[in-house]
């Protein structure tokens, strides 16, 4: 049964992951009979009482999809969440970030970067700029975002298996800026750059799941990067923007990448980021 794992502090800003969490594992369910948020929360003897403000926060997801609460007393919260990631097969981490200087401000501060720095499964982040909950039933889109790198193109097939499981269309995209590049004389720089960019994404086209219902691709142009991603996603709309961040020291700014960073921080919707395997350039 997919499970979306979504660890709370008893504050509001913590809860704002909670509609996506509910949204994602209802969308995942209608395909597939199953589907869960799991609320995990670590406390100690001098922390003030949690458990009924969680369990008023699941009545209110109850219609919705399955969910269950989980207090973890005495428990070290690092620990505690990723136990309960691993305590059973298909669980996703799903977590509320301020998105200020990469993840280092995320819901729990040291806590969550101490998480992200140990999960190797995808994660979905919701920033602080998420307005956007897709529902179940509601017509679907996935950006997965590339730079033409092989790095960035590892995210494609986790996007794509993410498209078949959530019912989304999947769209490609990678952003060129018109001043880079060696262009053939006489032709303008952007052009080339255009054609290569093409040229990439109909070959990343081809590692797509066929259980996608559609797959679009999209040259954008723009600098930075995170806001040319940023006014797509708002345009087209998306529901969930998958990216691949670097493995070397979790997913901290320095390890996520400027863009990467940026996008979680702005993206009107959540975003997905996956790890790279080790001794991806």
């Amino acid at each position: 049964m997919p499970t979306f794992v979504v660890p709370l502090d008893g504050s509001s800003f913590a809860e704002r992951a909670l509609r996506h969490a509910a949204a994602l594992a209802a969308r995942h369910a209608s395909g597939s009979g199953g589907g869960r948020v799991l609320l995990v929360a670590c406390t100690w003897p001098e922390d003030p009482p949690i458990e009924a403000r969680l369990q008023d926060r699941a009545d209110l997801l109850r219609g919705l999809v399955d969910v269950e609460v989980r207090i973890m007393d005495g428990a070290d919260p690092v620990e505690g969440i990723l136990s309960t990631l691993d305590a059973g097969p298909d669980r996703t981490l799903c977590m509320a970030t301020h998105g200020r200087g990469g993840l280092r401000s995320a819901l729990l501060g040291s806590t969550a970067e101490a998480v992200l720095c140990r999960v190797t499964d995808p994660v979905v982040l919701v920033g602080p700029a998420t307005r956007s909950t897709v529902l179940p039933g509601e017509h679907g889109r996935l950006l997965a975002c590339s730079d033409g790198s092989p790095f960035a193109d590892e995210i494609v097939p986790v996007a794509s298996t993410w498209a078949g499981d959530q019912h989304m269309d999947l769209w490609l995209v990678e952003v060129i800026q018109p001043d880079e590049g060696i262009h053939a004389p006489g032709e303008p720089p952007v052009l080339e750059l255009r054609r290569a960019a093409e040229g990439r994404l109909a070959a990343l086209g081809q590692r797509v799941d066929e259980r996608d219902r559609e797959v679009q691709a999209q040259v954008l142009h723009g600098a930075p990067a995170s806001r040319a991603i940023r006014l797509f996603a708002e345009d087209l709309p998306a529901s969930l923007i998958a990216m691949a961040t670097h493995g070397r020291t979790g997913l901290a700014r320095s390890a996520l990448g400027s863009v990467a960073s940026d996008v979680t921080r702005t993206a009107p919707c959540p975003v997905l980021l996956h790890r790279s395997t080790p001794g991806t350039p």
